[in-house]
């Protein structure tokens, strides 16, 4: 991901070497406590995620990130070794963002905001672009810290600030919310028209048995509780008429070739006078 994570957990060192100015052993020390201070936080994501919500994590780790590149970046600025220590401030601030907030949401998310038709294709999706963007900063990041500096973080603070708006208008919140009750709310918002977030927050938490009234409601099953069969669709119901048609006709002229078969002797076939009309010629 592009919000600067991968830069700061894989080059946290190198960063107070070459950014800050600490000497290499301090730079590593700073390194091992980064780490401890990583793993504290993103144990409190733990707790956080169901209680205070996806969208709320997303916002508030998102803004938190921003607000330490910007810190780490204005201590770059003057050149000053005893100013640029602030920096240290924000590196440390920014990965106790991220642990409590953004690390496990890539994970969870889109695999709750897909239906089960496309949740496996979505999550592999999602994956390979978070592996891609991983590879693409930690080869990138050396580079940027040598070439443009300061300008590093202010990149990366700027990735953050353009995930806000993403964030706030098109991620609903989908705490406390089982499966179907998400595949609800993105029925909700194509049926009546509305954001997917707005629709979110329009619906109640469920409980079992609203459900289903709510899934017929939107389409999503029949009265029966099916899913709905592709015979719904204009291409099907065409092609179903025209099969329930032939069907009528194949019945109609299979009861009209028996009803009105009629035997050499004038009789029809079926009401026994033209069968027995045989015997009474032989008996005349």
């Amino acid at each position: 991901m592009p919000i600067g994570c991968n830069a700061v957990i894989y080059y946290f060192p190198i960063l107070f070497e070459k950014s800050i100015g600490e000497s290499h052993s301090m730079s590593l020390l700073l390194g091992g406590i980064n780490m401890i201070v990583y793993s504290a936080f993103a144990t409190t994501s733990w707790f956080l995620i169901e209680r205070a919500g996806r969208r709320r994590l997303w916002l508030v780790g998102t803004v938190g990130q921003m607000v330490s590149m910007i810190i780490t970046f204005s201590c770059l600025i003057p050149g000053d070794p005893m100013v640029a220590r602030g920096a240290a401030v924000g590196l440390f601030t920014y990965i106790a963002s991220f642990g409590a907030t953004w690390l496990p949401l890539p994970w969870l998310y889109p695999a709750e905001v897909n239906p089960i038709k496309t949740r496996a294709k979505a999550n592999a999706v999602s994956t390979c672009s978070n592996w891609m963007f991983n590879f693409l900063i930690v080869m990138v990041t050396p580079i940027m810290v040598q070439k443009i500096k300061w300008g590093t973080y202010l990149f990366f603070a700027a990735a953050n600030a353009c995930f806000i708006p993403i964030i706030w208008f098109l991620y609903p919140e989908t705490a406390r919310r089982s499966l179907e009750e998400i595949d609800i709310i993105f029925a909700k918002g194509h049926v009546e028209k509305m954001s997917y977030v707005k629709a979110a927050q329009e619906l109640p938490h469920l409980k079992p048995e609203e459900v289903k009234e709510y899934a017929i409601r939107y389409g999503l099953v029949d009265a029966n509780g099916n899913a709905p069969s592709t015979t719904k669709t204009a291409a099907g119901r065409r092609a179903a008429d025209a099969s329930d048609e032939e069907k009528a006709r194949t019945d109609q002229r299979s009861y009209s070739s028996n009803d009105g078969i009629v035997n050499e002797h004038g009789g029809e076939a079926g009401l026994g006078d033209g069968l027995d009309m045989p015997r009474r010629a032989d008996r005349d």
